[in-house]
């Protein structure tokens, strides 16, 4: 990636500070942001049928669930299928996934919320748990028609996660690689994400997923497990968005 000023390049005011990435395209500093998309989907235990990311925005259902998504979910403002929205734009450089949690629903009811209490548990995953769902879970980007990316969830380091010291010899912690920026996926050509040109990120079990870990609380198991994707890279966004 080469780094140039402004000064002479067709489109771009005198002084600015532009990039020009493999794809040869020239881009100015000031219209964009070194971020994430990210968004969320609910697994089951049993469950056999694809769930995507990206397919909902804010204020709508998390994919897989029936709960409403906040920001902490996702931070898309619409569906993926539709594309990103009118003045968007991202070149993505790497794809992460995240186990974020497994959690049972309150006592009486059949889906997930956000928040614990009322029966509602949220724990750590464990590795035997994650285990599980990686070795029978197919994964890709899909973006224009096509895959770009695709492989199990471990082909995907969360490059962030929980670090611990501790004197009990029974904890367990368990990431999605290396909780370090520096660990997770590299792409060497960027995926160019546009406008109104529709992606999303499927999570495809290829036999049923097991997804019942003992809680710590000794009450009933946790059958759910919430699972983020992140798409990382050089992202330009509307104001107000």
């Amino acid at each position: 990636m080469a780094a140039t000023s402004g000064t002479g390049t067709v489109g771009v005011a005198p002084g600015s500070y532009t990039f020009t990435l493999p794809t040869g395209q020239t881009i100015t500093i000031e219209d964009w942001i070194d971020d994430k998309l990210y968004s969320t989907v609910q697994l089951s235990n049993t469950q056999t049928s694809a769930v995507e990311g990206y397919t909902s925005g804010r204020g709508q259902p998390i994919a897989g669930g029936a709960r409403i998504q906040t920001d902490v979910d996702t931070n898309t403002p619409r569906a993926g299928d539709n594309g990103l929205p009118l003045a968007w734009e991202a070149f993505i450089y790497s794809v992460c996934i995240e186990y974020v949690r497994v959690e049972r629903p309150q006592t009486g009811q059949t889906q997930p919320v956000l928040a614990d209490g009322t029966g509602a548990l949220s724990n750590l995953p464990l590795l035997s748990t994650i285990f599980n769902v990686n070795r029978v879970t197919f994964a890709y980007f899909f973006y224009n028609t096509r895959p770009y990316s695709y492989g199990v969830l471990s082909d995907y380091p969360a490059g962030v996660g929980y670090t611990m010291f501790t004197t009990n010899a029974t904890t367990e912690l368990a990431n999605n690689g290396v909780p370090s920026p520096r660990d997770r996926q590299s792409m060497v050509l960027p995926i160019w994400l546009r406008e109104n040109i529709g992606f999303r990120f499927p999570f495809e079990p290829k036999a049923p997923l097991v997804i019942n870990q003992l809680a710590n609380d000794g009450g009933a198991n946790l059958t759910f497990m919430d699972v983020k994707v992140r798409a990382n890279g050089l992202i330009k966004r509307s104001a107000g968005l």
